[in-house]
């Protein structure tokens, strides 16, 4: 059984491509909007100052981050109506937000459906059903696999904003029609062809699943062995969301600066789209050898340094493209490098009944962390403008390193059903 579901059986095959497909849309709806702002300024905030528009976006993004309130839901469910279900439910929540993105004739109900596009994507449940049905020494390997794969739809996302976003027309709705028309269709084949993933399975089978009250659930995720770790994973979460505004608004403080053209700024989405298979492929070939708390280590003091980059690098009216390319590659590969690391430790930090509770707990704190941090900023963008803002706020990742060092636990080569 157990050699079956490390990659030998055919359904084991199959699932694992569903699951690649699932991070492709999940990709695909994480970063889109991020990459049209000017477009939707252009659409919806005209008559404003650059500051206004950029400190209205902010806050904005601030209160549709509370959106990602739900990812803890979504993954404590998980856990009660299982994960076949829950998978089916988000993709579907992809499909929906997005067709209401695309309907959207002002900023306010713009935003309305962004904040539900929110609840769904950035889900981990794909990521439990991978590490649910392979052995330890494998785990790093599958999930970044699939995080590979995913990068296919930032690709994807690419090629949809070179053809719909251009200097004199932007039909940022067209951005919207991937996640739309695909989320449909891979909702129906989730709930049509996939199972739970075994351990799950086996867990429910043999009668160890405690039945708990929502406040008896969340009380639990505190009184694991790991209750230590586990609470100071949740303060490095909140504090690497405080620190990502730059992700939001990128684009934007790119535009405003006004050295680099739309295809230019396109091209740099794209090209950085390959830089993070070094995230990836560092993680899925050394977490496993190495440990995690290493990589935690390097992704967590590589973001400062690549935003000042690109920051100060878009001034250079000579030489923006260039480094506006390396600084904000170095920041895709440090972001998706740690998200990586991130959500292995905390899989592998909690028991299985309580996994996607855990999981989602850590979703919640990170958007408390981004919707804190978002709003913070809004405020200083007025006087400062973005520039020194991103790099006053992504300056908290480096308080995640000490507390790494301290305080988090190695969990290379825990047994996931030997947790307590």
């Amino acid at each position: 059984m157990e050699k079956e579901n490390s990659g030998k059986g055919s359904y084991f095959r199959y699932m694992f491509f569903i699951l690649m497909l699932t991070q492709i849309l999940d990709s695909y709806a994480t970063l889109f909007p991020g990459v049209i702002p000017s477009a939707i300024a252009g659409d919806f905030l005209t008559g404003l100052s650059t500051n206004r528009q950029d400190s209205i976006m902010a806050f904005a993004s601030a209160l549709v981050t509370i959106g990602m309130v739900f990812l803890f839901f979504s993954q404590y469910l998980s856990d009660k109506l299982g994960r076949k279900k829950m998978l089916g439910i988000t993709v579907g929540g992809i499909a929906v937000a997005s067709l209401g993105m695309f309907l959207s004739t002002n900023y306010v109900m713009y935003m309305i459906f962004v904040f539900f596009l929110y609840f769904f994507f950035s889900s981990d449940i794909w990521l439990i059903y991978i590490n649910e049905e392979v052995e330890s020494n494998k785990r790093a390997f599958y999930s970044n696999i699939v995080m590979m794969v995913g990068l296919v739809g930032a690709i994807i996302m690419v090629i949809f904003r070179l053809i719909f976003i251009t200097e004199t027309d932007p039909f940022w709705q067209g951005m919207t029609l991937f996640p739309m028309v695909f989320g449909f269709l891979l909702c129906m084949i989730i709930f049509l062809t996939l199972k739970e993933p075994s351990k799950f399975r086996l867990m429910k089978e043999s009668g160890s699943f405690e039945s708990r009250s929502f406040k008896e659930d969340v009380k639990s995720i505190f009184k694991i062995e790991n209750r230590k770790p586990y609470l100071f994973l949740l303060l490095i979460v909140f504090l690497r969301g405080g620190s990502s505004i730059y992700l939001n608004l990128f684009e934007k403080y790119i535009h405003n600066v006004g050295t680099l053209t739309q295809d230019q700024v396109t091209s740099i989405f794209f090209l950085t789209i390959f830089t993070v298979l070094i995230a990836y492929g560092l993680n899925g070939f050394l977490a496993d050898r190495i440990g995690r708390k290493p990589l935690l280590y390097l992704w967590f003091s590589l973001a400062p340094v690549s935003v000042i980059i690109w920051v100060i690098g878009a001034q250079n009216t000579k030489n923006a493209y260039g480094i506006v390319m390396c600084g904000y590659a170095m920041s895709h590969i440090a972001f998706w490098g740690s998200i990586g690391i991130i959500r292995l430790i905390t899989i592998e930090t909690l028991p299985t009944d309580r996994r996607g509770t855990g999981v989602g707990f850590r979703s919640l704190i990170g958007a408390v962390g981004g919707t804190i941090g978002l709003l913070s900023s809004s405020v200083v963008i007025l006087s400062l403008g973005l520039g020194p803002t991103f790099i006053i706020f992504v300056m908290g990742n480096l308080v995640v390193i000490p507390l790494a060092v301290l305080f988090l636990k190695e969990t290379k080569g825990v047994e996931l059903s030997e947790i307590k």
